[in-house]
Parts: structure tokens; C-alpha cells; sequence
């Protein structure tokens, strides 16, 4: 008898919105179905946070963008209008930093889904898939320890407060600098972060199993020796 793998998705409209889509797994082997199985599985648990991330944080600095650049346009004293220009052009950097930076886990199992599988062979192709996307997912989790993410938002902040300290008098540039490194800080530390433990409880699950060891014998045969070899 065939497995239906059945599972349930939030979808993109409204929240009590379910879609029921299903994989059929019935050509894969044991195996593999149990991979693909758990793939699928932790893929769509991860979804919903990483697009009310994305999501989230797109509309935070699209508003800011807006906001910052209308306040600017009245303003007319030239220390307050730059320090509002900066704040614009802050958020429009990281808001062009989060479109070319989706997060993979906001794809959910989709992807996993787009087509049937007619064999084994489709069933294995699939599985690389799943286990690319969850490598993906890990190193995109590890950037939340990298220097340099943390490096380039303090610089920019602080690039922007010189500007408008020394080339405006505006003091409040360092006031703007700091809220906008907590902001920064508090985006990349939200970022969804569990890719590397999904990786490393996916290999611990599904390690591939060591090879037989070989060894070998000699003994006493007839007149001389005998080698044994056992693999």
C-alpha cells in the first residue's frame, strides 16, 4: 500500500486560512521517505516566523523610509533635515538588505512540493533539495555570529553621525546613531536562527551508516598459511 504523506500549511492570506496540500511518497523507499518526511515536516514549522520576519522588518523600514524622507521634505531647519535625510537613507539600506536577503526558511516546503515523484530517483533529487535548503537555512542562521554584519551596521550609524555632527552641527546625529544600531542589532539577532540545529539534529537522525570494517587473518592451512579477509 502507497504512503500519503499529508501535511498543513498556513497560508499567505488570512491566519485561519489553512490549504491542505499533500506529497505523495508512495515511490520512495523507506529510507528516503523518512527523510523527505522529516524535511517537510521541519520546513513548514519554520515558515510562519520566517515571513512574519521578513514581512515584519520590510514594513518597519518601508515606513521609515516614508516617514523619514516626508519629515525632511518640511523641515526647515538644515541640522534637523539632514539628520532626517540620513535616517532615510539608513532605512533605505536596510530594506534593500532584506530584499536581496529573503530568508530561505520563508519558502516553507513549497519548493519541496512543485512537483510529483514518479521514482526513487525523483524521491533521492528531492530529498538533495530539502537538505540544500536546510544548509542554506544554517549558514543564513550563522551570520548572526558574523563580525562583520555587526561591523557594517555600527559603521554605517556612526558614518551618519559624523556627517550630520560636523557637516551640520546637529548633535542629535549621535541619538539617531544609536537608535539606529539597536534597530540594526535587534534585526540580525531576530533573524530566524534554528537552521543550524535543524542541520545538526537532521545529520545526528539520518547519519549514514558506517562502512563495514575490514580485517584480516592469518592461520595455519595444510602445509603453510591461509589469509583471511573479513569486509
Amino acid at each position: 500500500m502507497g504512503t500519503l504523506l499529508s501535511i498543513f500549511v498556513p497560508g499567505t492570506g488570512q491566519a485561519d486560512d489553512l490549504d491542505l496540500r499533500a506529497l505523495d511518497v508512495s515511490a520512495c523507499g523507506a529510507g528516503t521517505r523518512a527523510r523527505l518526511e522529516w524535511l517537510v515536516d521541519r520546513a513548514d514549522s519554520r515558515e510562519r516566523y520566517a515571513d512574519i520576519w521578513w514581512r515584519g522588518w520590510t514594513g518597519f523600514y518601508t515606513v521609515g523610509v516614508a516617514v523619514q524622507s516626508t519629515r525632511a521634505a518640511l523641515e526647515d531647519d538644515r541640522g534637523q533635515q539632514a539628520d532626517l535625510i540620513v535616517g532615510a537613507v539608513k532605512a533605505l539600506a536596510g530594506l534593500t538588505r532584506l530584499y536581496f536577503t529573503r530568508p530561505v526558511a520563508r519558502l516553507g516546503a513549497d519548493p519541496l512540493r512543485a512537483e510529483a515523484l514518479p521514482d526513487e530517483n525523483a524521491c533521492l533529487e528531492r530529498v538533495a533539495q530539502g537538505e540544500a535548503f536546510l544548509q542554506q537555512a544554517a549558514d543564513e542562521s550563522d551570520r548572526r555570529w558574523s563580525w562583520k554584519s555587526h561591523l557594517f551596521n555600527v559603521a554605517l550609524n556612526m558614518a551618519g553621525a559624523v556627517i550630520v555632527t560636523q557637516a551640520f552641527d546637529e548633535k542629535d546625529g549621535w541619538t539617531s546613531a544609536g537608535i539606529g544600531i539597536a534597530v540594526g542589532e535587534a534585526m540580525s539577532w531576530s533573524h530566524p536562527w534554528k537552521g543550524r540545529s535543524d542541520l545538526e539534529e537532521y545529520q545526528a537522525s539520518f547519519a549514514p551508516s558506517a562502512p563495514p570494517r575490514t580485517s584480516w587473518t592469518l592461520q595455519p592451512y595444510q602445509a603453510g598459511l591461509r589469509l583471511q579477509v573479513r569486509f
